[in-house]
């Protein structure tokens, strides 16, 4: 037994000294020199070399968005452009053909009139000249419609009375008769 008192007294000093070592208050004072000694050391990497890659990066990011925007209002500006003057030749071009469809009608319109014009002339001649040949050959009817009917009116009394008649009393009857009806 004597052995495992021992063993036992052997086991306690290191029992009562594991523990936590931070919160030893013996070494308390190195761990914080230990402490500032790698905050420090933390923010020199940090601040010399890491930050400086950080800030490049986004004023390098920065940068290009500016660029970017830039870029976008130019091309914004030249878009406006591009389509003022696509606007102003669209409402140019439906004016001129407005205007080219307006003088076509008027020139179509003219020829029409001029057309109808003619052909009113073209059949009034045609007309005047009808009217004078029907006058003409009426004129010839009639002139030998008179002997026509003299002719017939003889026959015909010859005929039904089986005597001659009398010619001039035939043509003044006839004559009369004609004169009567407006021939």
């Amino acid at each position: 037994m004597a052995q495992a008192e021992n063993t036992v007294a052997m086991t306690e000093q290191p029992a009562k000294q594991a523990g936590l070592p931070q919160l030893d208050y013996t070494t308390f004072s190195e761990q914080v020199a230990w402490l500032f000694l790698t905050f420090i050391v933390l923010y020199i990497i940090v601040s010399r070399i890491a930050l400086p890659k950080v800030d490049k990066v986004i004023e390098e990011r920065d940068e290009k968005i500016a660029t970017d925007l830039d870029k976008a209002e130019k091309l914004r500006i030249e878009v406006d452009e591009i389509k003022a003057s696509y606007e102003a030749s669209l409402t140019k071009a439906r004016a001129n053909a407005q205007k080219a469809s307006m003088e076509t009608k008027d020139a179509i319109q003219g020829d029409i009139t001029k057309a109808a014009d003619e052909l009113d002339a073209k059949l009034s001649k045609e007309a005047d000249e009808a009217a004078s040949k029907i006058a003409a050959a009426k004129a010839d009817v009639m002139a030998d419609l008179e002997s026509v009917a003299t002719e017939v009116a003889n026959d015909l009394v010859s005929k039904l009375t089986g005597l001659e008649a009398d010619e001039k009393s035939i043509k003044a009857a006839v004559a009369a008769e004609l004169s009567a009806k407006g021939a």
